[in-house]
């Protein structure tokens, strides 16, 4: 049996699949645009030294100009080049200048809307919406501002018909819509065949969703959270009485003693650790301007597009083992929002029912917000964001991701994004690329420097993506964000270091995000897929 196994996964067809490394590949010699501008300027100033300084003082003035700016621009620091490092920290010193680096909410907003369910599917029986006109076009109502630091600020939130809320980013153009997805079994308990199917039903899923005319990003996220112990309860009395009414034994008639020790833990938790997990779907306005023209135009037009494209989406997914639950109304989304920036908010707003299930969009912000250069202060708790800088460079198993979804019963949120690219593009981009990359292998060539395994290695990496591209795949770029919650900065730290741990064990590298730390919350932790990659 053993040998059988062994000879499946010597088959498998992810043999040989691997992860592309960070990119090095410059304009010259591995330096990027900014680093060859900067040291244009440099020779251009060391030019001038030597006439008018003379000889020796001249040239020797030149040589120390030429070896500082050398110092300074080529060494690369995280994978950034120290010139890189300079315009962040200028940027973070001007924003820190003009007050930018702290958020105060200074009223309290409600936006007075009546209380929807948390989620609502959108192909509900018997739905009957009374949010359109006799032509049958959506009359939106008035949205709600979700009241975030920075543009963030700019939200609005509307609701679909059906209930789901429909997001509108005015500054960038964009429409959002979030779904709340779950999974049918345990990836990790099921037979490698059945990894491997689930994997490329997956994979086809997320290549299907990125073809859809119009979305700009995807997120997939994983948000491990707290609820309060009545509400596992209300769930487990409704899935008992359930069984019930189907003829089924349940609760005390299964085990009685199981039952009453489950009962009792219950009512002493206080909160107790779940998963919350997300898809969100960015739509960009411009590139669908017709399509949103020939459906009505304006709002109403972008938000019917986005009903065709939700119903598509509940479509896609279920080969691959997920299924959209429901997607989230305005109030299950601040409800989100609120939730991670304080997380022991989450416990009270899981004990809330009936109507008032959720949070009202214009209380979802944090109360006051500080930024550092490695962590963000909100309400009480501090939250670290780390970017995958580096996925495993050897065969990675299927599902690696899983060691840091649960790094521990502690608040993080783990962040898949993907951006399609057009295909016409992508090839253009990676012939700049291979073309950069021979201009630099000619230079080390004349130079007589010896080329370095990971410069060779890069042109298999630009080869297979073009590879791909050719055999008709889609191309995405990723990106993963993980951040981290504590209640004080000895519990961050220690957070901070189970996830770092766990990044060992999935054969990923973790960076900081230094001096972005609000921009990468705002990106990892919140249900709006605010990536720029």
């Amino acid at each position: 049996m053993a040998q059988q196994t062994l000879e499946q996964q010597l088959d498998s067809p992810w043999d040989g699949a691997r992860f592309a490394r960070e990119r090095t590949t410059g304009v010259l010699l591995g330096l990027s645009w900014s680093q060859v501008i900067t040291l244009g300027v440099a020779l251009g100033l060391m030019l001038p030294l030597v006439f008018t300084g003379g000889f020796p003082r001249g040239l020797f003035t030149a040589l120390a100009l030429g070896a500082v700016a050398a110092g300074v621009v080529v060494p690369k620091v995280m994978g950034r080049p120290l010139i890189g490092w300079a315009g962040l920290w200028l940027r973070y010193l001007v924003r820190g200048a003009r007050d930018q680096l702290t958020f105060v909410r200074r009223e309290d907003t409600d936006n007075g809307e009546t209380p929807t369910e948390p989620s609502s599917p959108v192909l509900s029986p018997g739905e009957t919406s009374t949010a359109r006109d006799e032509a049958g076009r959506i009359k939106p109502r008035s949205g709600a501002r979700f009241r975030l630091p920075g543009e963030a600020n700019e939200l609005r939130v509307y609701t679909l018909p059906g209930g789901a809320g429909f997001v509108y980013d005015p500054r960038r153009g964009e429409g959002i819509v979030c779904a709340k997805i779950n999974t049918s079994k345990a990836f990790a308990l099921e037979s490698f065949d059945a990894q491997e199917d689930r994997t490329a039903n997956w994979r086809e899923a997320i290549s299907a969703i990125a073809r859809i005319p119009g979305v700009a990003r995807v997120q997939h996220a994983d948000q491990t959270t707290l609820i309060s112990g009545s509400k596992v309860m209300e769930f487990y009395n409704a899935k008992g009485a359930e069984a019930t009414g189907e003829g089924r034994p349940s609760g005390e008639a299964v085990n009685p003693f199981l039952h009453a020790a489950f009962v009792e833990l219950m009512a002493e938790a206080q909160d107790m650790p779940v998963h919350e997990t997300w898809m969100t779907v960015v739509l960009s306005r411009d590139k669908v301007a017709k399509r949103i023209k020939s459906l009505g135009g304006g709002l109403s037009g972008f938000m019917n597009l986005a009903l065709s494209v939700m119903t598509t989406i509940e479509g896609t997914l279920p080969a691959s083992g997920t299924t959209v639950q429901a997607w989230h109304s305005s109030r299950s989304l601040a409800a989100l929002v609120r939730s991670a920036f304080d997380p022991r908010a989450s416990v009270v707003i899981s004990e809330r029912s009936g109507d008032w299930v959720g949070v009202a969009p214009g209380s979802a912000g944090p109360m006051a917000m500080e930024v550092f250069t490695d962590h963000v202060r909100t309400d009480g708790y501090l939250h670290r964001t780390y970017k995958v800088s580096e996925f495993p460079q050897s065969q990675a198993r299927l599902g690696f991701l899983e060691s840091l979804i649960f790094a521990g019963d502690f608040r993080h949120t783990v962040s898949v994004v993907w951006v399609p690219r057009d295909a016409r593009g992508a090839l253009n981009h990676i012939q700049r690329r291979k073309a950069d990359w021979r201009t630099t292998t000619r230079l080390l060539d004349k130079l007589d420097r010896p080329h370095t395994l990971e410069h060779d290695r890069e042109l298999e990496d630009i080869d297979r993506e073009e590879s791909e591209l050719v055999d008709g795949h889609a191309r995405l770029d990723l990106a993963v964000l993980i951040t981290v919650t504590g209640a004080d900065e000895m519990e961050l730290e220690a957070n901070c270091s189970d996830v770092l741990s766990r990044a060992v064990n999935a054969n990923c590298e973790l960076r900081v995000v230094y001096l972005e730390q609000d921009s990468a919350l705002l990106a990892a932790a919140l249900p709006f897929g605010m990536v720029d990659l």
